[in-house]
């Protein structure tokens, strides 16, 4: 009996130590990925077209007459989503610049025009749904179309979502009087 007396509080010691609260491979797993889940960051990848500040300036003088300098650039701050796409670990998102110009037209060396030209002022003279995403694409002096009586520029807007677009020709007269005409569209 003395002997029993021994055996069973050694034989509870030996249970009780070896109930050390140790987890499960199963538990160790499912903290891990929780953990993991709670530190990580989804990977977002934006790019941007054209990627960096773009401006193209023209100066010309068209039938002695008219003096045009011409400023075409990409807006840094503002962007039109094209594409955005989630995958697994990653996000990726495309967007295309909006472009802007600023006009200034000289004759006999006196300003008769000077305006800043963007989408956004388009939007307001129509309702059409091309105008909520379109950007400026380029003004051009045509140079065909213009003589020493009006200066003639083209203008081109683009969706980029969906590739439509706009052809405008907006004519001078040496008093600085602009008239707008759509030429073509296509949407």
């Amino acid at each position: 009996m003395k002997k029993l007396a021994l055996l069973i509080p050694c034989l509870i010691l030996l249970i009780l130590m070896s109930c050390n609260r140790r987890t499960s491979k199963k538990d160790r797993l499912e903290n891990a990925v929780s953990e993991f889940n709670k530190n990580f960051n989804l990977l977002e990848l934006k790019s941007y077209y054209p990627e960096h500040y773009t401006e193209i300036k023209t100066d010309s003088i068209i039938s002695k007459t008219f003096h045009v300098s011409i400023k075409n650039y990409s807006a840094m701050d503002r962007e039109i989503l094209m594409q955005s796409t989630k995958e697994k670990l990653d996000q990726s998102t495309k967007y295309h610049r909006v472009f802007e110009s600023d006009i200034l037209v000289k004759v006999a060396d006196e300003i008769i025009y000077d305006k800043h030209i963007s989408a956004e002022k388009f939007r307001g003279n129509s309702n059409s749904n091309f105008w909520n995403n379109a950007t400026l694409e380029h003004i051009w002096v045509n140079q065909e179309a213009s003589n020493n009586s009006k200066l003639s520029l083209s203008l081109s807007f683009i969706n980029p979502q969906n590739s439509a677009y706009k052809l405008y020709e907006m004519h001078i007269d040496k008093n600085g009087r602009e008239r707008l005409t759509l030429i073509e569209e296509q949407s």
